[in-house]
């Protein structure tokens, strides 16, 4: 994870948060990218799209650029995440960067899989 970055989990809590993915390839990409991935958050880029990203009460703490020409999937993950540095409890801070880290391993949502936030809303504080 990266140092500077605010409101991230460690490792571990992202690790722990990553046992409820049910399918195994998934599961151990979102485990490696816990400790591996490039977290951006320094831009003001990024937490302007933060905040576009934000609707209805609900708070955009993430999200994975995706690239039509780089496919991803559980054996060829992105290895960024944008993070939006938003207070929140650490519980939910482990689940939306696991949530995060599935987008970056392939997975979408209406997939199921056990990620949390299938439907793209994560209700959490």
């Amino acid at each position: 994870m990266h140092p500077t970055c605010r409101e991230l989990p460690t490792v571990e809590e992202c690790k722990a948060a990553a046992q409820v993915i049910s399918y195994p390839c998934l599961r151990e990409c979102v485990e490696k990218q816990c400790a591996g991935v490039k977290v951006n958050c320094a831009s003001e880029e990024i937490q302007s799209a933060c905040r576009s990203k934000s609707s209805e009460g609900l708070i955009a703490l993430g999200y994975v650029v995706r690239f039509s020409d780089k496919p991803t999937s559980c054996m060829n993950p992105s290895r960024e995440v944008n993070w939006c540095e938003q207070p929140s409890s650490r519980d939910c801070r482990a689940i939306s960067m696991v949530h995060e880290l599935a987008h970056a391993c392939g997975w979408r949502h209406g997939q199921g899989l056990g990620v949390p936030g299938d439907d793209g809303e994560l209700l959490c504080e």
